[in-house]
C-alpha cells in the first residue's frame, strides 16, 4: 500500500514538472530585436582601401541595446583574408544602420567572397 503511494506521488510530481515547464516562455521573436541584412556594398577607394557598407534593419518589435555585424572575408580558395566586427547602441524597431566594415589584412584586394554574420541585445535577453 505504501509503495502504492509513493508511485502516486512521483506520478502526480511528474504531471506537475511537465505542466510547469511546458507554460515557461522561451522568448519569441516578439519579444527579441530581430536584425535583417538590407543592402551590401564592396567599395574600393583610388588608394586601394576595401570596405563593406553592410545596411542593417532592425525588423524586431523592440530595442536592440546593441547591433553587431562581423563580417569576414575571403579569397577565391575560401582562405581567409581578413575578419572586423561594427557594432550600435539603440537600434529601434524598424530603424536601419550602415555599417562599414573596413578589409585591413595583406590580401584586401584578393576578396572573393564573404560572410556577414549579425547579432542583437536587447533587455529583453534577445
Amino acid at each position: 500500500m505504501m509503495k502504492n503511494k509513493a508511485s502516486l506521488c512521483v506520478c502526480v510530481l511528474l504531471l506537475i514538472l511537465a505542466f510547469v515547464s511546458s507554460c515557461v516562455q522561451t522568448g519569441d521573436s516578439s519579444t527579441r530585436a530581430t536584425l535583417a541584412v538590407t543592402n551590401k556594398v564592396l567599395k574600393t577607394d583610388a588608394a586601394g582601401k576595401v570596405t563593406l557598407v553592410v545596411t542593417i534593419k532592425n525588423t524586431g518589435r523592440v530595442n536592440a541595446e546593441l547591433a553587431e555585424v562581423k563580417v569576414t572575408f575571403y579569397d577565391a580558395q575560401k582562405n581567409l583574408i581578413d575578419s572586423a566586427t561594427d557594432s550600435v547602441m539603440n537600434l529601434k524597431p524598424g530603424e536601419t544602420w550602415d555599417f562599414i566594415i573596413p578589409c585591413t589584412g595583406d590580401n584586401c584586394g584578393k576578396i572573393a567572397s564573404y560572410d556577414i554574420e549579425t547579432t542583437a541585445g536587447s533587455s529583453s535577453g534577445g
